[in-house]
């Protein structure tokens, strides 16, 4: 018991010479005001808790009452009421989850924006899906709308597209500014498609 007293309070007190390291455990009131052992608030390689947290990069796991930012994200990266990133390998998830960079994985929540690039899912509980550069994989949720191109899957009420599909549109209202693929719904829209406006089924090979 002694010497298990004598190592941790020997950590303790060469915490401070690990200032240069990465932290692995950080935890955060807002922003800078925050604590991390060893004491590097910036680069977390483990987690970090908070009520609103700041990092430039988290290797790991990062969770906040409020909301978080991380410029670079691998693991997951969770908060109550939003969060934005700017590139997430992994999890970004909260009730609005902004990305402005690039998703691998999924990002998720009742409404997601991604600026430049998603590989994998966007949505899942989604109400609304905005992707303004390329979608490879599914968006998922009520209403999806992309300003850029999706190859893969677009489903819910309303597809939105206002750049190239190269796959399937499922929904009761589908528009393709440009199409190659399916439109299965109600409603389908495609300017290129073998009938501008469809029902059931449209869309061009």
């Amino acid at each position: 018991m002694k010497k298990i007293v004598a190592l941790v309070a020997a950590v303790l007190c060469a915490a401070p010479a690990f200032a240069g390291d990465k932290g692995i455990i950080k935890l955060s009131l807002w922003d800078d005001i925050a604590i991390a052992a060893p004491n590097n608030i910036n680069d977390v390689r483990g987690v970090s808790l908070g009520i609103g947290s700041t990092v430039d990069s988290i290797y790991g796991f990062q969770w906040d009452l409020i909301r978080n930012h991380s410029r670079e994200v691998r693991g997951v990266q969770s908060a109550w009421i939003y969060n934005t990133a700017e590139e997430v390998w992994g999890l970004q998830a909260a009730l609005v989850a902004i990305n402005r960079g690039e998703v691998r994985g999924i990002q998720s929540g009742l409404v997601t924006i991604n600026e430049r690039e998603l590989v994998g899912l966007q949505g899942g509980y989604t109400a609304v899906n905005i992707a303004r550069g390329h979608v490879t994989g599914a968006q998922l949720g009520a209403v999806n709308y992309n300003t850029g191109s999706t190859k893969g899957l677009e489903a819910g009420f309303v597809n939105w597209n206002e750049g190239h599909v190269s796959g399937v549109q499922l929904g009761l209202v589908n528009y393709a500014r440009d199409i190659y693929g399916l439109q299965i719904g109600l409603v389908n829209i495609a300017e290129n498609g073998y009938f501008p406006v469809m029902v059931l089924v449209n869309g061009r090979f």
